[in-house]
Parts: C-alpha cells; structure tokens; sequence
C-alpha cells in the first residue's frame, strides 16, 4: 500500500484531505513560493481534523533559497519548540519538514543535525532543498547517519518526479530511511509514478479551483486515492 501525503494550507484543507482517505498532511502556508511556516494558531486548529497518520508542519522562515543564516536556523529550532508544545498531547503524530544547505550545495550538517536534535523523536522530513544538492548519494547517506526519517523529493528535477532516479535512491535507503515521492503527482499519473518509482508513499496537493473555499479539492483527493485502489 502506498501511503499518501497531502499538502494543505489551512484547516478545511486537512478535514478535505482527511476525509478523501488522506494518510497524513504537510501544513503550510503559501504555496506559491514552495510554502512557509504556518501561523501556530492554524496549527492548533488543524489538529482537530488531521487524519490517523499525522500531520508534518513546515518549518521554512522564507521563501527563497535554503542557505539560511545562523539567525535563521535559531528561528527554525524556536519554531519547532513552540510547535512541539502545540503539538504535545495529540491523537496523531505531529512531525516536522525542514531543510537546510551550505553555500557549496551540500547539507548544512551542523544545522541539520541540530534540528533533528530540536525535533526529539517527532518524524523529521528533509523537504525539497534535497534536489538542489550537487551529489544527492552523498546528501542521503548524511541524512541517513543524522536520523532523519523522511526526504522530500522529486529525484533532482524542480517540478518534475523522476521515477527511475528515485527508485534508485529508495534502494540505496533501503529500510532506513523514506523518500517521499513527488513532483507534480495528480490523480492521473500518481498510480504510475508510484508503480515506475516503487514509492511506499507520495506527497502532492489537490488543488482546488479559485473561488473555493479551501484551497484543497476533496473530490481530487479521493481520485487520488481511487487511482492508487484505495477508495473509500
């Protein structure tokens, strides 16, 4: 079974999502710019309507690049303290996606370290800044040794999943680490995505259409799961 993650931006977004048949959402705001830390009262009220499988917070101060400054990175650990606090007491798993890189394209060692350190035993995500690494092999055996849990990726491309590149780099994970598949995953191509990638989960949105009230489509969300042979 393919375990599927939506990208929401608000609250209605993840009951949206939650009652598709979603496995888990990523909260964040302002998809436009690749997301952004959502407000922590927004956090708080999604919680009520997250699925089962638990919702991922973003944690990203800026759009932009992931070269963050020292006060950055301190604003990112702040950050995932208070929503560690939100999140304490939950019925479902509260994790947290971040991701930080060096001016030379590799992992920031230091502050992802420091992160996973902030983070405790939450699930981690390293988030797309993943595919702006020089040498991807080397970026997951580091994040590998640095406990994270999951890695948010296209496979290298900016928009696009390349299923053979990710299917290499689940190999080379193996058992001990997920990559989460995506890059522009719909209902009509997620189920060959994840067939051509051997994804055990994927990550994408359903956007709705402008005038709605949740940028999230329900009924998308429910094509999704329908393509992957879990409707509900």
């Amino acid at each position: 079974m393919t375990v599927v993650e939506i990208c929401v931006e608000d609250a209605a977004g993840v009951a949206l999502a939650r009652d598709g048949g979603a496995d888990r959402v990523e909260l964040c705001r302002e998809l436009t710019c690749g997301g952004l830390t959502p407000d922590f009262g927004m956090v708080e009220q999604a919680l009520q309507y997250a699925p089962l499988g638990g919702m991922q917070v973003l944690v990203r101060p800026r759009p932009g690049d992931f070269v963050h400054t020292p006060e950055e990175i301190e604003r990112i650990a702040a950050d995932i303290r208070a929503l560690a606090v939100i999140g304490e007491g939950a019925r479902i798993p509260v994790g947290f996606v971040v991701g930080v890189l060096g001016q030379d394209g590799t992992i920031n060692r230091d502050a992802a370290q420091r992160l996973r350190e902030e983070a405790d035993e939450a699930p981690l995500t390293f988030h797309r800044a993943f595919d702006c690494v020089t040498n991807q092999e080397e970026a997951l055996e580091e994040l590998m040794n640095l406990g994270y849990d999951r890695i948010l990726t296209t496979g290298g491309d900016q928009s696009v999943a390349q299923p053979q590149r990710l299917r290499k780099l689940a190999n080379m994970a193996n058992d001990r680490l997920i990559i989460l598949v995506s890059g522009g995953l719909r209902a009509h191509n997620v189920a060959a995505i994840a067939r051509q990638s051997e994804a055990r989960e994927v990550h994408m949105r359903a956007p709705a259409e402008n005038g709605s009230s949740s940028s999230t489509d329900g009924d998308e969300v429910r094509r999704i799961m329908a393509a992957l042979g879990r409707g509900v």
